[in-house]
């Protein structure tokens, strides 16, 4: 019984005493440690086995919290983003209600000039229809502002949009900065199909895209815009003759602030344009080669008719 105690001391729990089948008290003694023996290894062997599922439970519960603060991160950066762009589309919106009200006052001054000066407007006639134009061209500026800015005043009920209608406004939102840096901008809208999706979303993805390739063109370029029906689908596509996206970078250009312009941008444009198209059921892909240019395809899928 002293060996078999020294044994367990020293940590080997399968040592016994194994008395031989006989009727002293010192036999049944060391078969009733033999009994204790047996049941504190098996309380051994249950705290180790509650130890380990302990473990692993509090591992499971240790990712589960990363999970869930990796997720309330996500979540809060996108509120952040979320309410920048809720503030921007109501300046956009006072701001363009701002701009119609002289336009108007422009408009009916210069019909009632032409009513007024009567047979005398014919030298200037070319000069007034310029004007009108020009006016005409401001107000559809406008309207599409408050599309983009006010999408509530605007969405059907249905919730369709035409891909190639929208991608029309977004180009019309981006004239300036496309005529600024000489990019020559090249259309091909052929879709008819509609799409379910928010037009304000899908403006926001266009216009990012149009807006990235403008700033890959610094030196001027050609932008090729299509909207064509796919099978299942729409497939919209922007091409820019730009700087291109070196391979190592093309599979983290959709991650959230991500980057390549350094202090020019946030990095979160092409990842929210990529949650977007998402939510909707498409996919954004990108082709790049540096040197030569970036090929952005997005599709998106039509609503199954029932």
């Amino acid at each position: 019984m002293n060996q078999t105690i020294a044994r367990v001391e020293q940590g080997d729990f399968t040592a016994r005493n194994r008395p031989q089948a006989a009727s002293g008290e010192i036999a049944r003694v060391a078969a009733h440690f033999d009994s204790l023996l047996d049941q504190v290894q098996e309380r051994d062997r249950q705290l180790r086995h509650w130890g380990e599922s302990l473990e692993a439970k509090v591992g499971e519960r240790t990712a589960d919290l990363r999970e869930a603060n990796r997720r309330l991160e996500q979540t809060t950066e996108r509120l952040i983003v979320s309410e920048k762009l809720a503030a921007v589309g109501e300046i956009t919106a006072s701001v363009a209600h701002e701009i119609n009200n002289p336009v108007a006052v422009i408009q009916g001054n210069l019909d009632l000039a032409r009513s007024v000066l009567g047979e005398h407007a014919a030298p200037v006639e070319e000069e007034f229809r310029l004007i009108d134009d020009q006016v005409y061209r401001i107000g559809v500026i406008v309207s599409k502002l408050l599309q983009f800015a006010r999408p509530e005043e605007y969405s059907g009920a249905s919730g369709l949009i035409s891909p190639a209608e929208v991608l029309s406004d977004c180009l019309v939102l981006t004239r300036h900065q496309l005529d600024a840096c000489s990019v020559e901008a090249e259309t091909r809208l052929t879709s008819t199909r509609e799409v379910r999706m928010s037009r304000t979303e899908l403006q926001q993805v266009l216009v990012n895209l149009i807006l990235n390739a403008v700033q890959a063109m610094p030196a001027g370029g050609r932008l090729t815009l299509t909207a064509e029906d796919a099978p299942e689908g729409v497939l919209l596509t922007a091409t820019d003759t730009g700087t291109g996206i070196p391979p190592e970078l093309q599979n983290r250009i959709f991650d959230p602030f991500f980057t390549t312009k350094q202090a020019q941008g946030t990095g979160l444009g092409l990842s929210i344009s990529h949650q977007l198209v998402s939510r909707a059921g498409g996919r954004i892909t990108v082709q790049s080669e540096p040197g030569q240019g970036s090929r952005f395809e997005i599709f998106l899928p039509c609503p199954a008719v029932a």
